[in-house]
């Protein structure tokens, strides 16, 4: 009965600031919309695994292809502000690369498709990535000075698959916010509003993407990073399971000097994926980047989705937490159903373990790797900065920080969120909760959730929403693979989806059921 009355009492004074914040920042946007042009070229509204064998197969060049998008980069950029780096001359010179090697007929069809089945196909990056001879910034004034010598893994296998850098991509200031924003490049904005964030931290990758500028995106996921711009954007992304592919050379917090950087712990909850708008390509990229043979393999299995068990997740109710949109929870209803008439499933639904803390016990383990990375850039381990001058600095804009990078490096420490002396308290909570999962999720089973319970909120609307990334967070904490698949639109127009979840290493389960609910709600649409 307390806890109701504590839930009522926070909700309700959340509440009044939300909605005077979203009032403010609707009247602020308002009549500073730009209108993102449609998609005209059909070459562009190909999935890569098409383009790949169109390629490979001799229906079109490489190089038509990057030009293609080379052109619609241009077109959409003064209205996205979605990239960082740009390397056009060396994609051009890779994919005229590519044009003769075809024409050459080196290999066979057959071993492109096997060896390289990427052969040609242009990609965009996360500014967070190291690519060789490519300036690393992190979104930061800190790292404007650092050189990338070697390519990331993740990098250097899709490069090895044939993809073709094209772009890199803009992220929020040391990849540390909702939406993405910085001093070198700017505010990325989303291309359904742009009024509107398109999330973060990988932002960037997901307004390029789902404004047709790019085919495939690499970003990483670090408490929801891939997710929340793919809910926002339309678009599909996912995050793999723990340890399942690489995530070295993909983080500020890894400096490419080899200098500062924070130790292990902050990996363990970090996962590399791809972002794409079909469904089909999360399949050819997991191929490639995944390090597990056996479950590669499995990315080729025919699934029979009448032998699937569907539990679903109607919301999280914690004090904190937004209450889920009702079109957001229509769509779920709607992906549940659709499984249950069409397979003739049982959907059977749960609820979420020690719900009401989950704020509190996800940053037992998020506030000691905030405080880490803190540490590793402006701290003591880091560049050594005064903190106190440097905060007083960027309140009169004289800091090379953002102002959101301090409040979100200290927010998190709040005795409100974060005790210290309660840490084996939430640890237990946090075994019991990998157990409850364990149970739910098996090899036949996936979880269907909403990704957020709001969709793109208006630019520097984001900080009081910031603990409704428990949403996605706890998959980070529990290392368990999680494909988000875009659903439709909101009575408002805004893209929203919902998150796929299975158990460890069954990637390939929750990535085919994101194909199938393509077929069923449509996947991406064009702005």
């Amino acid at each position: 009965m307390e806890s109701e009355i504590l839930y009522w009492i926070i909700q309700t004074l959340l509440v009044i600031v939300r909605s005077t914040l979203h009032l403010v920042m609707m009247i602020f946007h308002r009549g500073k919309k730009k209108v993102v042009p449609s998609v005209k070229n059909p070459m562009l509204l190909k999935s890569a695994s098409t383009l790949a064998r169109d390629i490979r197969e001799g229906r079109c060049k490489s190089e038509d292809v990057i030009k293609a998008y080379i052109e619609r980069i241009l077109e959409v950029e003064p209205c996205i502000n979605a990239t960082a780096e740009l390397c056009f001359d060396n994609a051009l010179k890779k994919a005229r690369e590519v044009d003769g090697i075809i024409a050459s007929k080196k290999y066979t069809k057959e071993q492109l498709s096997l060896e390289k089945p990427l052969f040609g196909v242009p990609i965009s990056v996360k500014g967070l990535f190291h690519i060789k001879n490519m300036p690393f910034t992190g979104g930061s004034l800190l790292f404007s000075d650092l050189k990338v010598t070697e390519d990331a893994p993740t990098v250097a296998t899709l490069k090895k698959a044939g993809a073709i850098v094209i772009a890199t991509t803009n992220v929020p200031e040391l990849g540390l916010d909702m939406e993405t924003h910085n001093k070198i490049y700017g505010r990325t904005c989303n291309p359904y509003d742009t009024g509107r964030t398109s999330g973060g931290s990988s932002g960037g990758e997901a307004a390029l993407i789902s404004a047709g500028a790019s085919v495939l995106g690499l970003g990483n996921d670090f408490l929801g990073s891939l997710r929340i711009p793919a809910h926002f954007t339309g678009i599909f992304s996912h995050k793999p399971s723990r340890g399942l592919v690489s995530n070295h050379g993909s983080s500020p917090f890894e400096r490419p000097d080899n200098l500062h950087s924070c130790n292990a712990e902050v990996f363990k909850f970090l996962a590399s994926g791809p972002m794409c708008r079909y469904a089909e390509d999360l399949i050819t990229s997991m191929k490639v980047l995944t390090l597990d043979d056996a479950v590669r393999m499995k990315f080729d299995h025919h699934v029979d989705f009448k032998r699937v068990k569907i539990r679903y997740l109607r919301e999280i109710r914690s004090p904190l937490i937004v209450p889920v949109d009702q079109d957001i929870a229509a769509g779920l209803e709607n992906a549940v159903s659709y499984f249950q008439k069409q397979h003739d499933t049982a959907p059977q639904e749960i609820t979420m373990p020690s719900q009401f803390d989950i704020t509190r016990w996800i940053a037992s383990v998020v506030v000691p790797l905030i405080n880490d990375v803190k540490a590793s850039t402006i701290g003591e381990k880091g560049l050594g900065l005064n903190e106190k001058l440097e905060f007083a600095k960027c309140l009169i804009g004289k800091s090379r920080l953002c102002f959101s990078t301090f409040i979100n490096l200290n927010s998190a420490s709040n005795p409100l969120l974060y005790r210290k002396s309660q840490s084996s308290y939430y640890q237990k909570i946090i075994e019991k909760c990998s157990d409850e999962f364990s149970k739910i999720l098996d090899e036949n089973t996936v979880l269907l959730m909403p990704t957020m319970p709001f969709t793109a909120p208006f630019h520097l609307e984001t900080f009081p929403l910031l603990p409704s990334a428990c949403y996605v967070a706890l998959f980070n904490v529990l290392g368990l693979p999680v494909t988000h698949c875009p659903l439709g639109f909101t009575k408002k127009g805004l893209p929203y989806g919902i998150q796929i979840v299975g158990c460890q290493n069954n990637d390939p389960l929750t990535i085919a059921c994101a194909v199938e609910l393509e077929k069923a709600f449509g996947g991406w649409k064009s702005c």
